[in-house]
């Protein structure tokens, strides 16, 4: 199966309060995709946008399908804000699948953020899924790349970052 895309992983917790979630992040993905769609290829937005409406949408099928998304994605998007619901135990299985059995380079996108250094990474650290913080405190093999969530530095990184030509972050702080 050839690789092309990214996976964005999320907390699919049937959550449709737009300002206490990312809702809004993810409809501005949408959005860019949709305008620059050489730019941007989203593997699993059609999945965020129903599990956004749907809360019984967390069982076996869901995670099937978040499975085959993630065999076909060449990278991983989290999105990193102050809503995200970082003991989400969803959006954790999905950053330890795709990081594990799919060896997808994962690229961090603090929202709000102009620029991104090893010191804002360290201010926003609780702003990340737990099992991230885990990666990073144990210099794990893992290696993720940390942005600013600006259209044009996810553009740059999501195309830069590839598990099927094998670019990788060098480490689990590398600061793209």
């Amino acid at each position: 199966m050839e690789r092309k895309g990214t996976y964005i992983a999320y907390d699919a917790s049937g959550i449709s309060d737009s300002v206490n979630s990312n809702q809004h992040t993810f409809r501005q993905l949408s959005e860019w995709q949709r305008s620059q769609p050489d730019g941007f290829c989203f593997v699993n937005m059609q999945g965020i946008q129903f599990s956004t409406e749907h809360k019984d949408f967390l069982d076996s099928t869901m995670k099937s399908y978040m499975l085959k998304e993630m065999a076909s994605a060449d990278n991983m998007l989290v999105v990193a804000s102050p809503v995200v619901n970082t003991e989400s135990p969803i959006l954790n299985w999905q950053i330890s699948r795709g990081v594990n059995r799919f060896h997808l380079p994962v690229v961090i996108a603090y929202y709000g953020q102009e620029a991104v250094s090893e010191e804002s990474v360290r201010k926003y650290w609780v702003w990340l899924p737990e099992k991230l913080r885990k990666y990073i405190s144990r210099q794990s093999w893992c290696r993720m790349a940390h942005i600013p969530l600006t259209k044009d530095k996810l553009r740059r990184a999501i195309n830069f970052y590839s598990a099927s030509q094998q670019r990788y972050p060098w480490d689990t702080m590398t600061i793209f």
